[in-house]
């Protein structure tokens, strides 16, 4: 099986390790071609093979990788290739065409990531590249063999003879062994992610006046654009804050199963709105209650384990994580809660969902 991207990293957490890693370990032979410039590598039974970094503006930096990645793969025989981009989309077509099982996994809704691209133009430009791109998509994904998404209201939208939804719930094993009692647990507060303006970042930390010492705001990830950074430090609250960066999958366990709460107060963006926040379901799985924003699909998932508040207000935000300290029974109620829905919300139960779907592919049948 080759799943091949070039823009994911190599350490991506759904394609590498949640999809290669774990057919590594089921008995596959896989391979992942990335263009990232790091050079070739074998890690958990997964071979990596990179085929550079491209230099150049954006266009032009595609039209080289791609055509790069597809006379790469051309002379590869797999059973079955799984691209992660847009962009890519014609050389999973090309590959089709050239007798190779293709499947296309989707990890977000692009028509509607459109509309959000500022640097396509003014809304009224990216409005009819979102129309023009959904009708390109749509078309072109059902010549192929297959499609994958991550929620079902995505993979409802393509017509492909074979299609699945394999949410992106987490890994549960290192979280579940990483928890910690609640008596022995950090006062720190946690976000994982990507660290933007949109996800809530600067009013999260502007909660931290509302929260009772010595609880401190914990980052995990990067901050998207990098100038963000900066504009955060000169927060009066950034004093609270402990920024750690990216972490591995074990030191991620770690730090969530010794923290107290989990945020994720996403601001109301039609792009969010439909999705499924990955990093909440980690939360849940390491036993911790969740301050979140209210939104109605969210609630299917994690109500009953989270504080569903209004985002956008540091002192709602505040509020909502100060109650959770000082009301014991309230926080016991969520962490339990989380604890054992996790036990539903998990990547194993999903990966099965993919080995099913990859034999429905290879014998053609519905």
């Amino acid at each position: 099986i080759c799943h091949f991207t070039t823009v994911h990293p190599r350490d991506d957490g759904r394609i590498f390790f949640k999809q290669c890693v774990f057919l590594a370990q089921a008995g596959h032979d896989v391979i992942l071609a990335v263009a990232d410039g790091k050079g070739n590598d074998f890690q958990h039974g997964v071979t990596i093979l990179d085929i550079g970094k491209f230099e150049g503006n954006r266009i032009l930096r595609t039209r080289r990788r791609t055509r790069k990645m597809l006379l790469t793969l051309h002379q590869m025989d797999a059973d079955i290739f799984q691209f992660h981009d847009p962009e890519l989309i014609q050389v999973g077509l090309q590959l089709k065409a050239s007798g190779k099982k293709v499947v296309y996994d989707s990890h977000e809704d692009v028509p509607r990531q459109i509309l959000y691209k500022n640097w396509l133009g003014p809304l009224w430009v990216r409005k009819i590249i979102a129309r023009n791109y959904n009708r390109y998509e749509k078309r072109k994904v059902a010549q192929l063999d297959g499609l994958i998404s991550v929620i079902d209201e995505i993979t409802e939208q393509f017509a492909c003879q074979h299609r699945v939804t394999v949410k992106n719930f987490p890994i549960t094993s290192h979280l579940i062994q990483a928890r910690k009692p609640a008596t022995e647990r950090l006062p720190q507060i946690v976000y994982v992610g990507s660290i933007t303006r949109p996800r809530g970042i600067v009013e999260c930390i502007q909660a931290m006046r509302f929260v009772p010492e010595p609880y401190r705001l914990v980052l995990i990830g990067r901050f998207i654009p990098e100038q963000l950074l900066a504009t955060c430090q000169q927060l009066p609250e950034w004093q609270r804050v402990d920024y750690l960066g990216f972490k591995t999958l074990e030191e991620l366990s770690a730090l969530l199963g010794s923290s107290k709460i989990g945020l994720s107060v996403l601001h109301a963006e039609q792009n969010y709105l439909q999705s499924l926040p990955t990093k909440g379901f980690e939360y849940m799985a390491a036993g911790l209650p969740i301050v979140m924003s209210n939104f109605p699909y969210w609630k299917t998932y994690f109500d009953g384990c989270a504080a569903m508040i209004e985002p956008g207000d540091p002192e709602i935000i505040g509020s909502a994580i100060q109650r959770l300290i000082q009301d014991e029974a309230y926080y016991q109620e969520l962490k339990s809660c989380a604890e054992e829905r996790s036990l539903t919300y998990s990547w194993e139960g999903q990966f099965k969902l993919l080995e099913s779907f990859y034999t429905k592919i290879l014998q053609n049948t519905p």
